[in-house]
């Protein structure tokens, strides 16, 4: 199995689920407007176990509009290029990280370049139902991503357990509720 899912409309797809040195990207789905938005794309090391875990949910349908990505980290960005040549969804990262990621490279590690259809530079974007922070913690241009209330925060793994209005946090390698 490489899905699970960790709370109403989310879901983990490939990664730790299938390879503990990979990292998690998080599946929801957009009931109001009918579409799925993928936060980060695993290493792409797994990147097999992902597209089909993506079909799995979407039940063979493109319904996959928006990848957004939480930094130019392989981590976040290293299967971006093979889930856009299959899906063609608009990909969205923040600047300067969107630069890097067209580039296929961020902090001297090299993976394949994709391209960047919404490029953020705004502290703070809403994309329908998600609101975009800019943190710049991890990279210049690293986000966290605030759904219902749960923040995804990818490479971001130590965030602050006090974030506003959120119960939980899910990041590269877990999600976990805040009073954890």
């Amino acid at each position: 199995m490489s899905l699970a899912k960790v709370y109403k409309n989310v879901y983990i797809v490939g990664g730790k689920i299938v390879d503990e040195n990979d990292t998690n990207a998080y599946l929801i789905y957009n009931e109001i407007n009918d579409y799925y938005l993928l936060i980060d794309t695993t290493t792409g090391i797994n990147i097999r176990y992902v597209i089909e875990g993506l079909l799995e949910i979407m039940r063979g349908q493109n319904k996959l509009k928006y990848i957004i990505l939480t930094s130019c980290k392989i981590e976040n960005s290293g299967g971006l290029s093979y889930i856009y040549n299959i899906f063609k969804p608009i990909t969205v990262a923040h600047f300067p990280d969107s630069i890097m990621i067209r580039k296929g490279e961020c902090q001297n590690t090299s993976y394949s370049p994709s391209p960047i259809s919404l490029e953020i530079k705004d502290k703070k974007y809403n994309l329908d139902i998600f609101s975009i922070f800019l943190s710049k913690t991890i990279t210049n241009g690293n986000i966290l991503i605030k759904y219902k209330d749960i923040i995804f925060s990818g490479s971001n793994t130590k965030i602050s357990p006090y974030y506003k209005n959120a119960k939980y946090i899910c990041d590269i390698n877990n999600c976990r509720s805040i009073s954890d």
